[in-house]
């Protein structure tokens, strides 16, 4: 295979890596399920103080139902064997309904039929465990997957759409902190190069901007063309190197097709090299590099030419070079 072929190859699995696949095609003798029940939670003030104090090893009871007078939220990572990833350190307070409306209109799973049967796909999503916190001062969960046939458990029964689910929590955390700063009590989170699970990719959260880098490791692999050999590292980059890199991210990137426009290795030895790092609100994000051009929006679910690449700049290329010896 030729290297445009192998980074086309590869982009196309990072791609399928990050981006959860759709939800299973119905078949026929399948029964559609009854609409989702037209109830909508009573919207109150959110309670900043509560978001802060979940944590993810309370005790919290499965949900019965759709819980009215929900104050805080807060997302847990769960464990399925095929991607371990971090959830966000902030609870979600500030407008809590699109969530809570949506959890309320999921319908069930349909029903398989003596003439056909619902087919869940066996892909990799991430699961998690969404715990909400009600004015009573309880804390009940809910359960999801967005790998299978993306379900979210409540009241003992699986409904369709965790992945909206996941994304309608993420977008609301990501608005939450434009009018907000980051926690001072945030965990430093392990870093690593790769992971032990199927998809081996690095364990990393699902937003997080690199250009707010404050830690990282260096993970690299010389001459891989395969992708094959292990990851060499991970080897912590010094805080101040850390601090250049980011400045120089915030400079000199831009959105374009990158590697997907031209082979980035003419002429040079096939390198690969990630940045694993973690942002000032905590997220661990990946930059993933292939030799001198490097992939900014990993957690970006958009088109190629929308993706946004790093060309770092003679000083920041020093650094990397010498984070690869």
């Amino acid at each position: 295979m030729t290297r445009r072929g192998y980074v086309a190859v590869a982009l196309a699995a990072l791609v399928l890596l990050v981006v959860p696949l759709g939800l299973a095609p119905f078949v026929a003798g399948v029964e559609e399920p009854a609409p989702a029940q037209d109830r909508a939670p009573r919207t109150i003030a959110g309670d900043q103080a509560v978001a802060a104090s979940m944590a993810c090893t309370d005790p919290a009871d499965p949900a019965r139902e759709v819980p009215t007078d929900v104050v805080a939220a807060r997302l847990c990572p769960t464990e399925n064997g095929l991607v371990r990833w971090y959830a966000p350190q902030d609870g979600l307070h500030a407008d809590l309904a699109p969530l809570l409306e949506l959890l309320v209109t999921l319908d069930p799973m349909p029903e398989s039929t003596p003439e056909g049967r619902y087919i869940c796909p066996q892909d990799g999503g991430w699961g998690f465990d969404l715990r909400l916190a009600l004015a009573s001062g309880e804390t009940v969960s809910i359960s999801g997957d967005t790998g299978g046939c993306s379900t979210v458990r409540i009241g003992g029964e699986d409904v369709v759409g965790s992945d909206e689910v996941l994304a309608t929590f993420l977008s609301g955390i990501t608005d939450q902190r434009a009018a907000s700063k980051p926690a001072s009590d945030l965990a430093s989170l392990p870093l690593g190069c790769g992971s032990d699970t199927t998809f081996k990719d690095h364990v990393l959260s699902r937003i997080g901007d690199p250009r707010e880098l404050v830690r990282a490791v260096s993970c690299w692999r010389p001459d891989s063309k395969d992708d094959v050999a292990p990851w060499i590292g991970p080897t912590p980059v010094p805080d101040h190197w850390v601090a250049v890199l980011a400045d120089d991210m915030r400079r000199h990137s831009r959105a374009d097709l990158g590697w997907n426009g031209a082979d980035p290795c003419v002429g040079e030895p096939w390198t690969s090299h990630d940045l694993v790092g973690q942002t000032r609100w905590g997220d661990v994000v990946a930059i993933r590099g292939v030799c001198d051009t490097y992939l900014l929006s990993d957690v970006n679910t958009g088109a190629p030419e929308d993706q946004e690449f790093w060309y770092p700049s003679q000083r920041a290329q020093r650094i990397l070079d010498r984070l690869r010896r």
